[in-house]
């Protein structure tokens, strides 16, 4: 089937319009608890390249996250990347009936938990572990540099890494300064294979790269495989935080392949394209 930029967007806007509803009702005084969650199942019922649309605005997918509701928020941000139970499972040394308390019930994992839990679905420790937690703690990301969550790693070794990953890993990349070299120290990032379309590493910067010809060859480099690049918001993170997303093929034949592309490309805010080849 043929990928039509105008029935995209019919979809797009319609996926909006369930944002929009559940903004109304959990903004509204007089809305009935039975109203406001079905309109949070509404959205969780969203593919995650769906929800990939109401990430693009940064201020509406905070608006999302911020909802009052934890089991909500952890739902939300699991779904939004196509984990599985288990995924998070595995990544947390859990068993199945841990994990469903983590979705039914305001539980707090025992330590370095928070910290991988808050990795594998990419938000601040506090926001996907405290019914009440606290903003001001939301511009650093600590939880990448406990020895029991990510693990150390060189430049060199970012792409056979991959091969090890099941869902969602978590790095702190010693030697970042050699490819970004406004950074002046170590920086964290991301194998992230929960996709059926593509796998990503995601690169957390302090800076705006410069994306240069010298620059895309270094990482292509890094990268053989990969055929575009992004660099784009963090969530709830400062706009000065920047995300590089390294992107390699996996289906590209899935119809879901082109729209995914289309949406980071043509619709995210604040956000480049780039392609390798």
């Amino acid at each position: 089937m043929t990928f039509s930029p105008l029935m995209y967007k019919i979809n797009r806007d319609e996926i909006i319009e369930h944002y929009k509803s559940y903004f109304t009702i959990r903004s509204s005084d007089n809305a009935l608890d039975s109203e406001l969650a079905e309109a949070r199942n509404l959205i969780l019922g969203l593919w995650h390249y769906e929800l990939l649309i109401l990430q693009s605005s940064k201020e509406q997918w905070e608006e999302l996250m911020n909802d009052p509701s934890l089991k909500f928020r952890r739902e939300l941000s699991t779904k939004s990347h196509k984990l599985q139970r288990y995924d998070i499972m595995q990544s947390l040394n859990l068993t199945s009936g841990a994990v469903s308390n983590l979705f039914n019930e305001s539980t707090l994992p025992k330590w370095p938990r928070p910290f991988q839990l808050s990795v594998l679905l990419n938000h601040p420790w506090q926001l996907v572990n405290y019914d009440l937690p606290d903003p001001y703690s939301y511009s650093e990301s600590p939880e990448y540099f406990d020895d029991k969550v990510s693990k150390k790693i060189q430049l060199k070794q970012l792409f056979d890494e991959i091969s090890n990953v099941s869902s969602i890993s978590g790095y702190v990349i010693t030697d970042a300064f050699e490819l970004f070299h406004q950074e002046s120290g170590a920086v964290t990032g991301r194998w992230v294979t929960t996709y059926q379309e593509f796998d990503y590493f995601e690169f957390h910067l302090n800076y705006e790269p410069l994306v240069d010809k010298v620059l895309r060859e270094s990482v292509l480099k890094l990268f053989p495989q990969a055929k575009y690049m992004i660099t784009t918001f963090r969530p709830f993170k400062s706009l000065d935080k920047r995300s590089i997303w390294v992107i390699i093929p996996k289906n590209e034949t899935l119809p879901s392949f082109e729209g995914m592309l289309h949406e980071l490309k043509e619709y995210r805010d604040r956000t480049e394209f780039h392609t390798f080849k």
